[in-house]
């Protein structure tokens, strides 16, 4: 029976032997921290930010300008379906979200191309490919840092677009008669 006392025994005493060494070694790679738990840190270097890619499109108003709200362009050569009406309500439309882009007016600005001449970067400009850039949007834009969403980025009906569309339509065709 001792044999058995002592085997039990020899783990356990043991184990109170080598509890001191533990936790003398533990305490040994503790620094000592000052009150408070924390050291001080007389200086940090600023984090680094990455810059953005493309530049923030210009401040807008909504509806100011000439791109909404300013005076109403006479539509000259207009295609069968599209009205003066349409290009009137496309004028006001232009002016809540495409101005940001394409300024007032639709003459242009870094963040996107003017729309007031007959030069275009992705399609031919009859009305129908209009309406449809401006549904689908440019993903790959030829000369400007960044894309335009489908339908600008707006909310916009499928009504509104071809009202948007006979507005940009009308404002390639100035100076022609």
């Amino acid at each position: 029976m001792r044999e058995t006392h002592a085997s039990r025994t020899r783990p356990a005493r043991a184990l109170w032997l080598a509890l001191p060494l533990a936790a003398a070694l533990a305490s040994a790679c503790k620094p000592e921290l000052p009150p408070g738990g924390y050291e001080a840190v007389s200086h940090r270097p600023p984090r680094v930010m990455p810059g953005w890619s493309h530049p923030d499109p210009p401040a807008v108003t909504p509806g100011m300008g000439l791109g909404g709200g300013g005076p109403k362009i006479v539509a000259r050569n207009l295609p069968a379906g599209v009205t003066q009406a349409m290009v009137d309500q496309g004028q006001e439309l232009f002016g809540q979200v495409c101005t940001a882009c394409h300024s007032a007016g639709g003459t242009g600005s870094t963040a996107g191309p003017a729309l007031n001449d007959k030069e275009w970067l992705h399609i031919s400009g009859a009305y129908p490919e209009i309406v449809s850039i401006i549904n689908a949007g440019v993903a790959n834009p030829k000369q400007y840092p960044g894309v335009m969403p489908p339908r600008g980025g707006g909310n916009f009906t499928p009504e509104q677009v071809g009202q948007i569309a006979a507005y940009v339509f009308a404002l390639s065709q100035q100076g022609e008669s």
